[in-house]
């Protein structure tokens, strides 16, 4: 068995999102989503749920981190 995509490491609860950001598919890009903003985009053939990860748990320690 390869690597699971994106959409399906989502759909088996295996992609490990930091808390309130979520996914949205298209036929060609998955966007990163929290409650307030699109966080990034990804085409859906060259990403790995690795990517997508990294990618939200980067943004919510910024977002934890900074001081308002």
């Amino acid at each position: 068995m390869g690597k699971l995509t994106v959409l399906e490491a989502y759909m088996a609860g295996r992609l490990a999102l930091p808390p309130r950001y979520d996914l949205e598919f298209d036929a060609d890009i998955i966007l990163l989503r929290k409650a307030d903003a699109t966080v990034a985009a990804f085409g859906v053939a060259a990403t790995t749920p690795s990517e997508v990860t990294k990618t939200a748990w980067e943004d919510y320690t910024r977002g934890h981190n900074s001081s308002a």
